[in-house]
């Protein structure tokens, strides 16, 4: 279900959407151009399914509107200041690519902020204890769990090995929360540092206090992309209206979120 879930998602990106109209396009302009009659109705639907694609185009790659739907998810938790004191850090899987020749080491990504924020925390003595979530992505391929990488790059960050606890069994967020709550208790853990990528915070944060009652989840929001606004021209926010590679991947990401969060709450897992 959730493999089928995943394959779903991809198909509702704005780049398969384009992708899908645009041959929706081309097959209706074929059939138009080898009609032997008029065939007004395939004429308008390949006009209809082309400015279709380029209205998706402009509007997913807008960055006024990549901003405003990316913001909304990611200060919904911002970050206490002081972070407070807690029992243990919790951090999500998620933004590594794995030791595999050449890489000589785990590396990171953006999302990889997680694991550096989590090592940070502990070292400014946050929590005694770091527990790493998550095994292999549901469909995904991979020689270890997300959970080992994560050990592996804070024992390179100076945590040592017996701060941290690993949970590997869990391959989406619905299983992190779910697979935790046993561990917790047992550890007598109450007060929780939660750290995810702020525009996942919203979804996990539903899903472990769903799952952990009684448990205190402190959200310890990381990998910001939409931060406070620079003083900067007027002319330069015209930019924006030009779609860009970089703002329709961040609204494939956001629109991911949103329709997670509605699929979470559908399967009540929120």
């Amino acid at each position: 279900m959730s493999f089928l879930y995943s394959i779903f998602l991809k198909l509702l990106y704005p780049t398969s959407l384009c992708v899908g109209l645009l041959l929706a396009s081309a097959v209706f302009r074929r059939r138009h151009s080898r009609s032997a009659l008029p065939a007004p109705r395939s004429h308008l639907l390949d006009r209809l399914c082309f400015w279709l694609a380029v209205a998706v185009l402009m509007v997913c790659g807008n960055g006024w509107v990549v901003r405003g739907l990316t913001q909304h998810l990611e200060w919904q938790n911002l970050p206490r200041d002081p972070v407070p004191v807690a029992d243990c850090i919790v951090v999500l899987g998620g933004g590594l690519a794995a030791k595999i020749p050449p890489r000589t080491t785990v590396e990171v990504t953006d999302a990889g902020d997680r694991v550096l924020y989590a090592a940070h925390l502990y070292r400014q003595g946050k929590a005694p204890q770091v527990i790493c979530i998550g095994g292999i992505a549901t469909g995904g391929v991979a020689l270890r769990s997300e959970a080992e990488e994560m050990q592996e790059l804070l024992e390179l960050l100076g945590v040592p090995p017996a701060a941290i606890t690993k949970e590997t069994d869990s391959g989406n967020t619905h299983e992190n929360g779910r697979n935790v709550r046993a561990l917790l208790p047992e550890r007598g853990f109450k007060r929780v540092l939660l750290v995810t990528s702020a525009l996942h915070m919203p979804r996990t944060l539903g899903v472990f206090r769903k799952y952990c009652t009684g448990i205190e989840f402190i959200p310890a929001p990381t990998d910001f992309r939409i931060t406070e606004r620079l003083p900067a021209p007027w002319y330069q926010e015209l930019k924006a209206l030009v779609p860009t590679p970089a703002n329709l991947l961040l609204f494939t990401e956001t629109l991911h979120e949103y329709l997670g969060l509605a699929y979470y709450r559908l399967r009540g897992w929120l």
